[in-house]
């Protein structure tokens, strides 16, 4: 049988070297060679099986290789956390101290997260105004007044813990007392200066700074003690009292910072200290025509403006600086020659 069909296809086929399946003729294509034909009917069945039980042992070897593969990945996965939170320490470390290294960092990690949330603002009273007032929803408020209203009861107890530290001696001469410059103080242009509200550990700094006078914009009535400070150094007040921008509708008024800027161009007022409560946002407004009148740019104005002003930054205060109509200011300042201003 396998002869016959051996010269049968070796007749059909041509000696052209070149010869393509397609060409070849379509009763040797459908000469086929059954199990049957060669072992019999029961052979082909046999044969059969044996296939599918090779194809689901091969089925089920894939099937472990990709569980074990899994799991190696999974426990790479965990191996490799546990090397970012505590990297290669563990010969040198006791369990008792990896343990608490890693409870300390997940610590910081929610820290960071709660910062983010928040939008980056510390939860801190002391350095951010934060207080834990809740609403309904229980979220943290931001408490503005702490950064627009002085705070008369902490003032008076100020003062009788600074007058009980020099017992009966003059409490304004300064002798043996450290320089330490109000919160927020900086130099504004020549001797022109900003701050925060000052305080009397601030006295030894502010006798150097030889002032002539003070701008305040805080409408709250004036500290006994600072008064006492400003008439023995024959400083000068001037006290425009206004309030900070709050949404929706308190609004700095735009004429008591024009009147604000004729005081602070004069040169005769110089060296001038500008402050408000914190120094932050109605001293930030202030300065921020001024630096209109210098030609800055927005982009530099408001950079200045945000870093006094952190944590709270408000959007009121950098559209009133760049909505203010400096028109009247300009025309003063041109007519009495106070521009253009320059450092010394």
């Amino acid at each position: 049988m396998f002869e016959s069909l051996a010269n049968h296809n070796m007749a059909t086929y041509s000696d052209d070297p070149f010869q393509m399946d397609e060409e070849l003729p379509q009763d040797s294509l459908n000469t086929s060679i059954t199990s049957e034909s060669l072992q019999g009917g029961n052979g082909g069945t046999k044969l059969r099986e044996e296939e599918m039980r090779d194809e689901q042992d091969i089925m089920r070897d894939e099937d472990l290789m990709r569980g074990e593969q899994d799991l190696m990945r999974a426990e790479l996965d965990l191996s490799q956390v546990q090397q970012d939170i505590t990297p290669h320490f563990g010969n040198m470390l006791g369990a008792r101290a990896l343990y608490n290294d890693n409870k300390l960092i997940r610590s910081k990690l929610a820290q960071f997260k709660l910062e983010e949330n928040s939008g980056g603002a510390t939860t801190t009273e002391e350095e951010s105004g934060f207080e834990d007032q809740r609403k309904d929803d229980d979220e943290l408020v931001y408490n503005e007044d702490a950064d627009d209203k002085l705070d008369l009861q902490q003032q008076k107890r100020l003062q009788q813990e600074y007058e009980a530290g020099n017992n009966g001696k003059n409490p304004f001469n300064g002798e043996n007392q450290p320089l330490t410059p109000p919160e927020n103080f900086a130099p504004i242009i020549n001797k022109i200066y900003r701050s925060s509200f000052p305080q009397p550990s601030n006295f030894a700094f502010l006798k150097g700074l030889k002032l002539k006078s003070v701008l305040c914009l805080i409408p709250e009535e004036y500290p006994e003690l600072q008064l006492e400070f400003l008439k023995h150094e024959n400083i000068k007040l001037f006290q425009l009292g206004m309030s900070g921008n709050k949404e929706p509708f308190v609004k700095i008024s735009s004429d008591l910072i024009t009147d604000a800027m004729k005081i602070v161009l004069n040169p005769e007022n110089h060296p001038i200290l500008i402050h408000c409560n914190r120094g932050k946002h109605r001293t930030g407004c202030l300065v921020g025509v001024l630096r209109r009148l210098q030609k800055w740019s927005l982009t530099i104005i408001f950079d200045e403006y945000r870093k006094f002003a952190a944590p709270k930054e408000r959007p009121m205060d950098q559209q009133f600086i760049e909505l203010y109509d400096e028109t009247e200011i300009i025309k003063y300042a041109e007519e009495n020659k106070f521009l253009p201003i320059s450092w010394d």
